[in-house]
Order: C-alpha cells, then structure tokens, then sequence
C-alpha cells in the first residue's frame, strides 16, 4: 500500500516520439517548436545508431535531413553525462523577416512548462508548507464544492477529473478575443459537472495546472511567475526562461508557423502567457532547459524525496505514457 500521506506520482510527462515531433501539440501540425524532449526523435524514431559509431556525426546527417524535409523547425541539443555532443539549429525564428533559428532562440515551451509548476509544489512541499494527500479545498475555498475534495496529488497527476473548458468554443473566442485568463477558465469551468469521481481516472488536464498555479500563489504570497522565477530560474541561472507574455517585447523568441500544402502560414501563439500560465505559459531555449534536466537529475533543485516523486511511475497514470 502506498503511503497515503506522501503517494509516489509521475510530474513529467513523456512526449510520444514522432520524426517530426507533430504529437506535441495534436489539435496543429505546428513546426515551430523547441523541447529537449524532441531529442528522442533523433533516437527513438531512428534505428542507425549503434555502439562505437561516430554519433555526433550521424546526429548531423540525421538533422540536416529532417530539416530539409522541413517536418521540423527549430533548436536541438544532445548532452550525454553533461557534456553536450551536438547542438544545431534549422528554420526560421521569424520568416517574415528571414531571421533563422540560432541555439540562442527562445521559444514557447507548451506544456512542458507543467514541469515548473509541478516542482514549484513539490519546493512548497519541501518547505512544509502542504501535504501531498491535502484536499486542495483546503488552501482554495473558493472552489467549486465538488472540486475541493481532488488532492494536490490528484491534480499533478492529471486524475482530479476536474471539468475542462473548451478553448475553441466561438463564444470564448468572442468574449475573450486575447485570450482567457486563468481566472477566467475557472469561471467557464465552475458550473459543469465533473468529468469523472476523483482518482478513478487519468485525463490530461490544463484545469488542474491551472489550481496549481492558484495554490503556488495562495502558499507563497507571490504571484506565480515571480515565484517561478525567483525558486526555479534565478536560482538554477536560467537567464533565457521566463513568463511568454505576448503583449511584451521578448528578446529572440521565435514566431509560431504552420505548414499548410508545403507552405509556412503564421499561426496564432500556442501559450500565450496569460492563458496558459502555469499549464504552460512560458518561454525558453535549449540551453536553459538542458540546465533544468541536469538540475533535476542531480538534485540541484529538489531533495533525493521530491525528485523521486518527480519521475516514478504512478499506477493511474502508466497507460497513459506519463511519468
């Protein structure tokens, strides 16, 4: 049985590989996009790599492929035991203006960014401020009722089975035409049902990242992005990370495009930092995130409990491919 006050559960999730990495983001085929976690493309979806091989070159020729079959845009970067053995960019940071893509771009991480907010809990966690197992009514009140009984566990590990707003609804789009707030999503999700009890299922949920993001700042007395900048970025010296606010000029961030019948067309920002938030609303760049991998495989962040709970596989979820 596990521990009822400290459950073991996955906060990463794993990206399904895809040559083109397309299954990052389902609902587009988007081709602007950077995440470390693309890597497994180059590994997973390619069979010629062996021992004693000459990786670094073949990571080349195998890059330069798939960039000329323009299925990718972007930044990739290999490190092995720390030591990085590859890093290339490909495509445009803005094709309007033919800025190519450089090692140093930003981009919008997507929902990789729930890594931040999920270790944000668990330093929150650290500093003994909340248990894991806590109904997260307790710190949050004003919720719905029949959301207050999900435990923060529930809601890191996707399993609340708190509703989820439709995004793509014309009636949003028209009411909120920049986008809804956080605060917002929770006011068109307050009066629906839930979508199943809590902890008897497993759905991915941007909701439930959302609350996270309520609880960080209810616990810290900080707004979310300035406590996930001063716990996480300031700390691990990650200089090219940050909130992707789109009304803020941000240095080097790279525009989104899509490709339709072998044509970029422009797509509209797929985290803008005031909806996606702490579900996803930041930017940042290999470098920065490869720094981020290290620190949590080395405890340079989180203690050996925290990061335990960071990568073990929770029962719920392993079906679903996160962990």
């Amino acid at each position: 049985m596990p521990d009822e006050d400290n459950p073991p559960f996955p906060l990463i999730e794993t990206v399904p590989a895809t040559t083109g990495c397309q299954e990052i983001d389902p609902t587009r085929s988007t081709v602007v996009t950077v995440i470390r976690i693309c890597l497994l493309c180059l590994f997973v979806c390619h069979p010629v790599w062996g021992a004693g091989q000459d990786t670094p070159a073949q990571l080349n020729e195998y890059f330069a492929k798939i960039c000329q079959s323009k299925s990718f845009m972007g930044v990739v970067s290999v490190s092995v035991h720390d030591k990085m053995i590859f890093s290339d960019a490909c495509g445009w940071a803005d094709a309007e203006w033919n800025i190519k893509n450089t090692p140093e771009t930003r981009f919008r991480t997507g929902s990789i960014a729930k890594q931040f907010t999920a270790a944000s809990v668990l330093l929150l966690y650290q500093d003994g401020k909340l248990s894991l197992s806590d109904p997260i009514g307790k710190y949050l009140p004003d919720l719905p009722e029949s959301w207050k009984t999900a435990t923060i566990h529930q809601l890191l590990t996707h399993t609340s089975g708190i509703p989820i707003p439709n995004y793509y609804d014309p009636e949003v789009e028209k009411r909120f035409p920049l986008g809804p707030t956080p605060t917002d999503m929770l006011e068109l999700s307050r009066d629906k049902p839930l979508n199943f009890p809590h902890g008897t299922k497993t759905a991915y949920n941007n909701m439930g990242y959302f609350v996270l993001g309520f609880l960080i700042e209810r616990l810290s007395g900080m707004k979310f992005p300035q406590f996930v900048q001063q716990r996480i970025f300031d700390r691990l010296e990650m200089g090219d990370s940050g909130l992707d606010d789109i009304s803020k000029v941000i240095p080097r961030r790279a525009s989104g495009y899509s490709l339709v019948n072998g044509e970029l067309r422009n797509v509209e920002p797929l985290s803008a930092g005031a909806s996606a938030w702490s579900a996803g609303g930041f930017y940042s760049t290999t470098h920065d995130l490869t720094v981020w991998s290290e620190a949590l495989a080395h405890e340079k962040l989180l203690n050996a409990d925290s990061t335990a709970r960071m990568f073990k596989i929770y029962p719920e979820t392993e079906l679903e491919g996160m962990h």
